[in-house]
């Protein structure tokens, strides 16, 4: 057009020239006719390579495989029309195919929420012939990917797969087969047993010292009670205080299932979800399955009604695990919803601190708007110690901790738990 525009001179200047100048507009839509022409017969089509499951904070590699069945060489400037939440490296990718041939575009995405993520299309920018037109072709091409916390990014997790001493990071291992309380069997007597083990109507019968040996308790049920509200929302500098507690959840399964038990989960707050407790590898991949996609909502919570929906759904014993924000204006109903779940369960509650507030509570202040952080922060510290006094004085046990240390806290307490056979 530019070129269109600067020849426009001559018949301006030589009048004469006027017809014999139509030829070049003339001549240019022709052309631009049969680009247009070209680009409409143009068929493709693309097949995307991705894992079905990724990474929570991880780079996976992504392939999109586009097809040019017609008879033309085609020009493209790709680019993957991938979910919003998702940071990506080597898009778009400019290349030419050949009739009758494919080529492979391969880039690198990271996905920074949990969740599903859906890939709708493909857009490619499309030339060919001369280039003087583009067209924009968006090839449907859909593939559902789920996003799962990142749980090798966690030394913890590493460890435990390894089954490694865990000592130096707080978690106490569980002591060796004879000190639990369920009997095993009747064995001589050995230097080192204690003389409550003898068994002395055995001792009588073999005319030897016989004790009885205990092997730590199996077959007992750990439900999770999570709390998915606004509460849940909280967000430190590393990560969310619900993905800290998603994977403090797993990492705990793990070693539950390790120990014979039986791992379960009820969230509320506004998220409804109820996995049943089982055993095994097929339990532990029910509960990830169950649980990868879960996200804070607006909603505030109501313990009690979460205490009698899980009173129905288990009749059996079990150590229940509440995992949560409390806050002074959740009050008589938190009390009233422990004390509902204390007459029939062992219960355990991990409330979460921010981080955020340790700070503020740890500052000096030096300006009025200093104190008044300070004031504030030293005052919710308060309004938390006379909600988890009212909670052990329920009967409940409490660990007051930090989202990046629950995973050690809960191994810790729960081992504890079974080496002294309190559940």
């Amino acid at each position: 057009m530019l070129a269109l525009a600067i020849s426009a001179i001559a018949p301006t200047m030589w009048p004469k020239l006027f017809l014999p100048w139509l030829l070049l507009p003339a001549a240019i839509i022709i052309l631009l006719l049969f680009e247009t022409l070209l680009l409409s017969r143009i068929k493709l089509s693309a097949e995307r390579q991705v894992r079905n499951v990724m990474a929570q904070g991880e780079w996976s590699e992504i392939g999109v495989t586009i097809s040019n069945p017609s008879q033309l060489n085609v020009n493209l400037k790709v680019h993957d029309m991938h979910p919003f939440q998702c940071l990506v490296q080597g898009l778009p990718q400019s290349l030419t195919i050949k009739p009758n041939h494919s080529r492979t575009v391969r880039y690198e995405l990271q996905a920074e929420d949990r969740g599903d993520l859906d890939f709708t299309h493909v857009d490619c920018q499309v030339s060919a012939g001369l280039k003087l037109l583009h067209r924009s072709v968006k090839i449907s091409c859909h593939s559902a990917v789920k996003v799962f916390p990142n749980f090798k990014a966690n030394r913890l997790y590493g460890l435990l797969l390894s089954k490694q001493h865990l000592d130096h990071l707080g978690i106490r291992r569980l002591p060796r087969q004879g000190k639990g309380s369920d009997f095993h069997q009747l064995r001589e007597y050995r230097d080192g047993d204690s003389l409550r083990q003898i068994d002395w109507k055995a001792t009588a019968r073999m005319r030897k010292l016989i004790a009885r040996e205990y092997a730590q308790e199996r077959d007992q049920q750990i439900v999770f009670l999570l709390d998915c509200s606004m509460r849940m929302r909280h967000k430190d500098h590393h990560a969310s205080h619900m993905d800290d507690t998603l994977n403090a959840i797993v990492l705990l399964a793990h070693v539950a299932l390790q120990q014979g038990d039986a791992t379960g989960i009820m969230t509320f707050g506004g998220v409804d979800r109820w996995i049943a407790p089982a055993k095994g590898a097929a339990a532990a991949k029910r509960l990830m399955q169950g649980i990868y996609d879960i996200q804070a909502t607006r909603e505030l919570p109501d313990y009690v009604q979460a205490v009698e929906t899980l009173a129905h759904r288990i009749r059996r014993r079990a150590l229940v695990i509440l995992i949560t924000n409390l806050r002074v204006e959740d009050g008589q109903a938190a009390q009233q919803a422990l004390q509902r779940l204390k007459s029939k369960h062992l219960v355990l509650i991990a409330d979460l601190r921010e981080t955020d507030l340790e700070k503020a509570s740890a500052l000096k202040p030096r300006s009025a708007e200093e104190a008044t952080l300070w004031l504030s922060a030293e005052g919710y510290r308060h309004e938390r110690r006379q909600q988890h006094q009212l909670a052990l004085a329920s009967g409940a046990r409490l660990v007051d901790v930090a989202p990046e240390q629950l995973s050690a806290d809960l191994i810790t307490r729960y081992l504890a738990i079974k080496r002294l056979g309190q559940l």
